[in-house]
């Protein structure tokens, strides 16, 4: 299939909740999609209008590809002129987090609230993010080489999601097996952590959950300078919360929901 590179393209929205309660922005992981909060839909349905985007290249929103990087500016924009006017809550996962550090510095003061899991501040020094491209990079040559399959069997196997079943990473596998390289590889570089700027001040107070099996990102979230992060750890969860303790991952987002 020949990608659409429209700059205009809409991003793939799936919206449900209360159309007169405040709007709630979701954004998704690496090789997620809008689909991911479909579990959640009744809870969150009750106390926001929801808006769950399907980042480029990603779900809906497959074949949308990206034309430059750095691309972090290019899904803010994206996503900006989709958000419907007024103030917002905010939450992103993982690659989400990553985007929502950047689109919270952009519109800051019209959040309610914003939440982050499995997030990080970004990678600090030159030489690092330098190594971080690099590292990026051998990642696409895998999944240019080699396909979707075994790209998607080498990522599922990395330490940060260690607590994964093995039924549970093949059924995550064949859910994301008609991704398209091309337009994934392009948000994977453009978004790589190599470009991402230091977010080490946040925009707004922030909510961080990281799960207690995630060491990596914990201990990046218990080294963030800024006194305005609430970091919140979650009992018997690596990287992904939201599949592994769904109830824990609600209740605490629902509670940064309502008391904003």
């Amino acid at each position: 299939m020949s990608l659409r590179t429209d700059p205009q393209q809409l991003l793939y929205c799936h919206r449900f909740g209360d159309g007169s309660k405040p709007t709630l922005v979701l954004l998704h992981g690496f090789l997620g999609s809008s689909a991911d909060w479909r579990p959640f839909e009744a809870e969150l349905g009750q106390i926001a209008n929801c808006y769950a985007f399907d980042l480029p290249g990603h779900g809906g929103s497959r074949a949308v590809q990206l034309q430059q990087a750095p691309a972090f500016n290019e899904v803010v924009d994206r996503l900006l002129a989709q958000i419907p006017a007024g103030p917002f809550h905010l939450f992103g996962y993982s690659l989400g987090g990553r985007i929502a550090l950047h689109l919270a510095h952009r519109c800051r003061e019209r959040l309610l609230s914003f939440t982050l899991e499995s997030a990080n501040r970004g990678i600090l020094t030159e030489p690092e993010k330098v190594a971080r491209l690099a590292d990026d990079r051998q990642w696409w040559q895998l999944m240019h080489d080699h396909g979707m399959a075994a790209f998607l069997d080498v990522w599922y196997r990395q330490p940060v999601f260690a607590e994964m079943t093995e039924p549970k990473r093949q059924q995550m596998i064949r859910q994301r097996l008609d991704n398209d390289p091309q337009a994934l590889a392009a948000m994977f570089l453009g978004t790589s952590m190599g470009h991402q700027q230091d977010q080490a001040s946040l925009a707004v107070p922030t909510l961080l959950m990281t799960g207690n099996r995630d060491d990596k990102y914990t201990e990046m979230a218990q080294h963030w300078p800024d006194p305005r992060l609430t970091h919140v750890l979650i009992d018997g969860a690596g990287h992904n919360i939201h599949a592994s303790q769904p109830a824990a991952f609600i209740a605490t987002l629902q509670a940064q929901l309502t008391s904003s």
